[in-house]
């Protein structure tokens, strides 16, 4: 009742083997690169915060200069201040 296998019954079984490996390989790829898509994002994230509270820093610095400068200019020529801040309100 065992007769050997015709050789297009071979080439179908084994073809039928080699797609259900590849089936299995596309599920773990797939996770693997959503794996890795999601820690790809977690690094973009941490570096956009990162420049976010440089930026902020730069900012605040920036300000205090201003506010000192702006003390300065108030105290040797009030004039100054108020040329300043036209300037700035026509921006």
């Amino acid at each position: 009742m065992n007769k050997p296998l015709s050789d297009k019954e071979q080439l179908i079984s084994m073809l039928t083997e080699i797609y259900d490996q590849l089936e299995e390989l596309e599920v773990v790829l797939e996770a693997s690169f959503s794996d890795l898509r999601k820690s790809m994002d977690k690094n973009e994230q941490d570096k956009i915060m990162e420049s976010k509270q440089k930026l902020f820093g730069l900012e605040q610095t920036i300000d205090k200069v201003n506010s000192i400068s702006n003390l300065e200019l108030a105290s040797t020529n009030p004039n100054h201040v108020a040329r300043a801040l036209q300037l700035e309100l026509g921006y």
